[in-house]
């Protein structure tokens, strides 16, 4: 009976380990720290949406959050042209879709802080739940996405 019982503690403490050693995506601001998906393999999909400050029309980015810790933009949706909001060729390849310009694009973030705003509405998206930022916190938070080891949530 011993060694079954040392043998069950040991693949308890294996899956454990692999469980809290696992990518996971965190939201953190000075305040707070929120785990939005558990485990990350290869890639999950992370969606912004806001109201842009200047053109005061929605504006929806596309990410994903890898493994590796880093995110990937693939595509940006919005309504309108203007300061702030990509139109070049060289930027991805742009097309109009239902009323909507589409930016679909390959561009690779280390870390992605994003800032509360009057009136922008911040919205994050991410392993089937969805975080109203805007009325979560106070305009002018600053707000942190990382990926790393589950057990970082702990310190």
């Amino acid at each position: 009976m011993r060694p079954y019982a040392i043998a069950l503690c040991a693949a308890v403490l294996l899956v454990a380990f692999d469980i809290l050693s696992a990518p996971a995506l965190f939201l953190r601001t000075a305040g707070e720290t929120i785990v939005l998906v558990r485990q990350i393999h290869g890639e999950t999909p992370l969606t912004i949406r806001f109201i842009h400050s200047v053109q005061k029309t929605p504006v929806e980015e596309f990410l994903t959050a890898r493994a590796d810790g880093r995110f990937h933009l693939y595509r940006t949706r919005y309504q309108s042209h203007g300061v702030g909001l990509p139109f070049l060729p060289e930027e991805g390849a742009f097309r109009q879709e239902d009323g909507h310009f589409v930016l679909d694009m390959d561009r690779t973030y280390e870390t992605l802080s994003l800032r509360t705003g009057v009136g922008t509405q911040l919205v994050i998206e991410a392993g089937g739940q969805e975080l109203r930022a805007y009325e979560r916190y106070p305009a002018g938070t600053r707000i942190d996405l990382t990926v790393a080891p589950l057990y970082t949530y702990f310190d």
